[in-house]
């Protein structure tokens, strides 16, 4: 669940390549605010193509240093909530998920996007936590649940044939089942077409 204790914060850092250029320099000022804000309270975990424009930005802000971390890792583009791991608890130790994002139906490119958990993941950052990837395709930001066995999402986008055409909605609930439950809870997990 979203209101869960959290040990960062996970951003992907806007640059020339993102849909954020016509308005790249505006942007870049929101995120170094975000950024303050956060840091006020917790660690900031950064991925960014090139470290340098986001030490510039940085750089003369009343910052904690010591809760700022930067990767230098490729993106296509910064919604990393929807490219991003997935945290997901077996025997009350958290995993790392890591699904297949396809840039919204093959939208966008995403070459890059679906790599950086992996890369994330192969600089150590989540120390002993185990990831594992999945071909389900999916966005982060698609799912939303309370973390007692309650998961809510939009049928229309994961049973989209541009996102896993091989699965209906009986299928779908199994993955996600398996996936994102451990428990006998799971069993009655279905999906309900709200419109």
């Amino acid at each position: 669940a979203e209101w869960e204790p959290q040990d960062a914060i996970l951003l992907a850092w806007p640059h020339e390549k993102t849909d954020w250029l016509p308005i790249l320099n505006q942007v870049t000022e929101v995120y170094v605010e975000l950024i303050c804000q956060i840091n006020r309270f917790e660690t900031v975990i950064i991925i960014a193509p090139e470290l340098n424009p986001v030490h510039e930005a940085l750089q003369n802000r009343d910052l904690d240093f010591s809760r700022i971390i930067l990767h230098q890792i490729d993106t296509n583009d910064t919604w990393i909530r929807d490219f991003g791991p997935l945290t997901v608890y077996d025997d009350n130790q958290p995993q790392l998920l890591d699904c297949n994002f396809n840039g919204w139906g093959l939208k966008f490119p995403a070459d890059k996007d679906n790599q950086a958990t992996r890369h994330l993941y192969d600089t150590g950052i989540f120390k002993k936590i185990q990831r594992f990837a999945s071909d389900l395709v999916l966005e982060g930001g698609s799912l939303e649940s309370n973390g007692c066995g309650t998961l809510l999402t939009t049928a229309a986008c994961l049973l989209n044939p541009n996102r896993n055409p091989h699965l209906d909605k009986k299928g779908l609930e199994q993955r996600l089942s398996c996936l994102l439950y451990t428990s006998d809870a799971a069993d009655d997990m279905q999906c309900v077409d709200l419109g």
